[in-house]
């Protein structure tokens, strides 16, 4: 039979619980967490500010965060903050239905990782 282990103790504080936004029929955007209505923009600062959160539709209950977020970066761009080459827009709808489709994903998260890392030197190299 294994042992259990038991997990070092840590002196970082658990991490706060993502802040749940309800999105109704009528596309308004619920904070449950300050019972109050906000916009994509409002959701947006969230992200900017390092706030978690999670956004499910409120009649069905499904997870729908991945579109939300999407749509957030869809109205930045049209706000003519394009961020996102077309062809590497192209490319990412190109690997849709591919073989390899799984990878990308893990392969994005690992490549904003090292960017954010490295960011504060990338600035210095800029000026």
């Amino acid at each position: 039979m294994a042992e259990e282990q038991s997990e070092p103790t840590s002196s970082k504080p658990a991490p706060t619980p993502p802040v749940v936004i309800k999105k109704y029929a009528n596309r308004r955007l619920y904070n449950t967490s300050t019972s109050s209505y906000v916009t994509l923009d409002d959701l947006c600062q969230m992200v900017k500010g390092g706030q978690e959160f999670l956004v499910y539709d409120a009649k069905t209950g499904d997870d729908i965060t991945r579109a939300v977020l999407t749509q957030i970066i869809v109205e930045e761009e049209q706000k003519g903050q394009n961020l996102l080459p077309i062809s590497f827009l192209r490319q990412l709808i190109g690997l849709y239905g591919d073989n390899m489709q799984w990878l990308v994903p893990r392969y994005l998260e690992q490549a904003m990782a090292a960017f954010a890392q490295n960011q504060e030197a990338m600035r210095k190299n800029l000026q």
